[in-house]
C-alpha cells in the first residue's frame, strides 16, 4: 500500500490573495509570509524626498504622515501615499493587536541590505511604492523523500507582505533581501510597518529597522 502521507501536498509557507483578507493569514503558525496582490500606488519623481520615520497611535498616523509629507518638497501624490499607509497600518494592527505602529518610509538608490537574512522581529510589513520589491526565498517540498527546493522570488512593485521574523518564526522566519540596485540607477520607496519593540528586545530591533 503506498503511504499517503508521501502523496499529500506539503502546505505553502507563503500565503498570496487579492484582498487585503490575505494578510491575516501571517497569523496561521506554518505561513511565514502573506501577500496582498494588488497594484501599485502611482508615485512620482522622488528627487528630495527624505525618509519619514515614526511610531504613532492607529487613530493619528493619517494625521501625523499628513504633518511629515508637509515638510518635505511638495508633490501631488503625497497624499495618496499617505492615506494607503494609514489604511496599511491600520490592517497591520488589528491583525497584530497593536494600538502603536513603527512606520519607515524612505527612499532607497543602493544595496541598503542585500544580503539573504531574516529580520529579528515578529511580523513586518515590506511594501516597495516605486522600484524593484523586496526579494525573499520560497521553500518546496514534494515529499518527505526529496530535498527542499529554494528558489528566489519578488513581491511585485505596490503589493504588500508580512514577513514573518525570528521572533515568532524561529529558524522558519522567511529569509528576505532588498534587491540589489547600486551602479543602476534606480530608486525605490520602500515602506516598513513594524511592531514596538519590547524593551528587552530593543537594541536588537533597533538593528533590524535598517533592514529592507
Amino acid at each position: 500500500m503506498t503511504d499517503a502521507s508521501i502523496l499529500a501536498p506539503v502546505r505553502s509557507h507563503v500565503h498570496r490573495a487579492r484582498t487585503v483578507d490575505a494578510l491575516a493569514a501571517i497569523l496561521d503558525r506554518d505561513v511565514n509570509l502573506a501577500i496582498w496582490e494588488r497594484p501599485s500606488v502611482p508615485v512620482g519623481a522622488l528627487g528630495g524626498f527624505g525618509t519619514i520615520q515614526m511610531t504613532t497611535t492607529v487613530d493619528r498616523a493619517h494625521e501625523e504622515l499628513t504633518n511629515a509629507f508637509a515638510q518635505l518638497p511638495a508633490a501631488a501624490w503625497h497624499a495618496d501615499i499617505a492615506a494607503d499607509i494609514a489604511a496599511l497600518t491600520t490592517s497591520f494592527a488589528a491583525i497584530m493587536a497593536l494600538s502603536h505602529v513603527v512606520i519607515r518610509l524612505e527612499r532607497v538608490v543602493g544595496d541598503a541590505c542585500k544580503r539573504w537574512h531574516a529580520d529579528y522581529v515578529s511580523v513586518r510589513l515590506i511594501c516597495t511604492y516605486r522600484g524593484s520589491g523586496t526579494q525573499w526565498i520560497e521553500r518546496s517540498v514534494e515529499s518527505p523523500d526529496v530535498p527542499v527546493v529554494e528558489t528566489p522570488q519578488s513581491l511585485d512593485t505596490g503589493a504588500v507582505g508580512l514577513f514573518k521574523g525570528r521572533v515568532l518564526a524561529g529558524e522558519q522566519a522567511i529569509i528576505h533581501r532588498s534587491p540589489p540596485i547600486a551602479g543602476t540607477g534606480e530608486e525605490r520607496l520602500l515602506l516598513v510597518l513594524d511592531c514596538p519593540p519590547p524593551a528587552e528586545t530593543a537594541a536588537m530591533w533597533a538593528s533590524a529597522m535598517q533592514r529592507g
